[in-house]
């Protein structure tokens, strides 16, 4: 064991980082790699691949999103990031090795594959831009190699035509990563003599890479910014993030700066040194970049789009959920178990934004609320949602999810034209072929279409109405006319409800409580039952001849914190459970400290 550690650490580190990456992207990043799939749809035709090489960038864009269409399946996904992360470090040690660094310091290889990790944190940055480093290491290593004394003896100016070639080249098919390689041959040039006519050429290099690109700016519609930082690096294409410079300028002189450093004496020291202190800034650098708050969304999005209610519940009681999109998932999968109005107010509650969140035109919140939309039989809404989010991909993607969903709602609505528009394209998809196919096959079977599960329960419970106008300012309203339409839709009536409540309106809920007779209940749901022993005692003072048949337990409660709070509202009781998990507790406490998301304040859509 010894023997192998001495003689084969190197291997043994390497392995461990990879290792390290796959198991993160695996298990803590699936939701991640879900999350960069949804938003692209790889076509394998060829008008496809024209499209993605007609601009600088464009075969490492098209290299990116055959690989991201794996992440379909988490495992591969997993694997082909890893991947990455380990040929950035070994192409790395290459170029450092070559240039004379000790092995002491192989640590410093992993600089910029850890560097790209974190930057990699940023759920904006796209797999082209790892695509493009390991294109400029490689090119890297292609230079350092015929650049050696021995290549080329005598013909010297051979690595000139070589640079005069590469460069134009490697912009065109890898974009602006082509820096790296214009700064690595610059700065290599440059500490290898150290003459006034290296420090030239290596101003030159640049200098002509800069005119290239400049140049490119009068023949093509990009500007020049883009053109200068990349085209497809970055989803949102009027960013270019300062982290992006960074790592690029790491990748190119991480290697010119670790052939400086000496074998120190006490090497084994500085070895074990110089691998904890990088091991220890990676984790704590990655440790920061993948637990800021969106990561939250991402991960309730995941679970939404795989049905794993049981598991969002189970991390909601865990942690409870902050932002209105992660309360409307919780309150989903509550609703799809069968639980929403036995544990509504178990899990924080910021509104009526927990039921319906208020639209916004980006490519993330409205999927969530699509969720909601479809699975009530709101299917216009549903497909508004699904659309306008393919709609506001910021770098003009079409995503297999989405588009899917969209099927799904045409053929619900009887647009079985456009269905088979939209079915053809998935058709040229990897992931989606297969569905694709089966949906054209059922919709050529009318008759078997109609008692299909997912297509016949849509139908019976979207609204039949052919004339009918949505307001979303009105969501008390619209959930009426639905489950009056089908008292079939428990899901409606439940929401309905529980608007009510989180609307704080007590007289509302009352007054269409007596529509659950057409609910199939075994009992009355507990959060329905605090309800109304709070106010028959506020219309009775007492709960003699009420006439509903309610659990013991949850009357006790109630009573309890009715009496807490009527001789001390800000008693600390109040904030632990039971009493803090009561219906009261929100209607008399929580709605006080939020804006109530009346019709007024709704945001209107369209």
């Amino acid at each position: 064991m010894k023997q192998l550690l001495t003689h084969h650490w190197k291997g043994l580190l390497s392995s461990l980082f990879a290792l390290s990456a796959f198991v993160f992207w695996y298990i803590p990043g699936a939701s991640i790699l879900s999350y960069q799939e949804q938003y692209q749809l790889f076509l394998f035709s060829p008008e496809y691949f024209c499209e993605r090489i007609s601009v600088p960038g464009g075969l490492a864009d098209y290299i990116s999103e055959f690989l991201v269409q794996f992440y379909y399946i988490p495992i591969l996904g997993a694997a082909i990031l890893a991947l990455c992360y380990t040929a950035t470090q070994r192409l790395t040690w290459t170029l450092c090795r070559r240039l004379g660094c000790p092995a002491t310091w192989y640590a410093l290889s992993f600089i910029p594959a850890i560097a790209l990790w974190f930057y990699m944190s940023d759920e904006s940055v796209l797999l082209s831009f790892s695509i493009v480093i390991i294109a400029a290491l490689c090119a890297t290593v292609g230079y350092h190699a015929i650049s050696h004394d021995n290549a080329f003896p005598t013909r010297k100016w051979q690595k000139t035509i070589f640079l005069l070639i590469l460069i134009p080249l490697f912009y065109w098919l890898f974009g602006a990563s082509v820096w790296i390689v214009a700064a690595y041959v610059a700065g290599y040039e440059l500490t290898k003599s150290g003459t006034p006519i290296s420090f030239l050429g290596s101003i030159l290099v640049l200098a002509c890479t800069a005119i290239l690109i400049y140049a490119l700016s009068y023949c093509l519609q990009y500007p020049l910014y883009r053109l200068m930082g990349g085209i497809n690096y970055y989803r949102y294409p009027a960013f270019i993030p300062l982290a992006q410079w960074v790592v690029m300028a790491l990748v190119a002189f991480i290697p010119l700066l670790a052939c400086r450093l000496y074998e120190p004496r006490k090497n084994h020291i500085w070895q074990a040194l110089s691998v904890f202190i990088v091991a220890a800034t990676g984790c704590s650098a990655l440790a920061y970049g993948y637990t800021r708050p969106q990561y939250e969304l991402i991960d309730y999005e995941y679970l939404v789009r795989n049905e794993q209610w049981d598991a969002i519940i189970e991390k909601a009681t865990q942690r409870q959920p902050s932002s209105p999109m992660s309360v409307a998932c919780v309150n989903l999968a509550l609703s799809q178990r069968d639980q929403l109005s036995e544990r509504l107010f178990d899990f924080f509650q910021n509104g009526a934004e927990g039921l319906f969140p208020s639209f916004s035109r980006d490519m993330t919140s409205p999927v969530s609320t699509a969720e909601i939309y479809f699975r009530l039989g709101m299917v216009n809404e549903a497909l508004r949602y699904m659309f306008e989010a393919q709609e506001a991909i910021p770098n003009f993607r079409k995503s297999g999810r989405l588009t899917r969903r969209i099927i799904e709602c045409e053929i619900a609505n009887g647009q079985y034209a456009v269905a088979t528009k939209y079915l053809r394209r998935l058709q040229q998809s990897l992931f989606y072929r297969q569905w694709a196919t089966w949906t054209l096959q059922l919709i050529a079977d009318k008759d078997f279409l109609k008692v299909n599960p997912p297509y016949s329960q849509l139908r019976s419970t979207r609204q039949q109405k052919t004339d009918f106008l949505f307001s979303d300012r009105e969501m008390d309203q619209m959930l009426g006319l639905l489950f009056v339409g089908n008292y079939q839709n428990k899901m409606a009536y439940e929401y309905l409800m529980c608007y009510e409540l989180l609307q704080g309106d007590v007289e509302r809920f009352m007054k269409y409580y007596p529509l659950g007779k057409y609910v199939d209940y075994t009992h009355i749901p507990k959060t329905f039952q605090e309800v109304l022993v709070g106010v028959w005692l506020q219309q009775h003072g007492s709960l003699e001849g009420i006439p509903y048949s309610l659990d013991k337990l949850t009357v006790e409660n109630t009573l309890n914190f009715i009496g807490t709070y009527m001789r001390n509202p800000k008693a600390p009781e109040l904030a632990q459970p039971p009493l803090s998990t009561n219906a009261w507790h929100y209607l008399l406490i929580n709605s006080q400290k939020q804006e109530k998301q009346g019709k007024q304040k709704m945001q209107l859509i369209y």
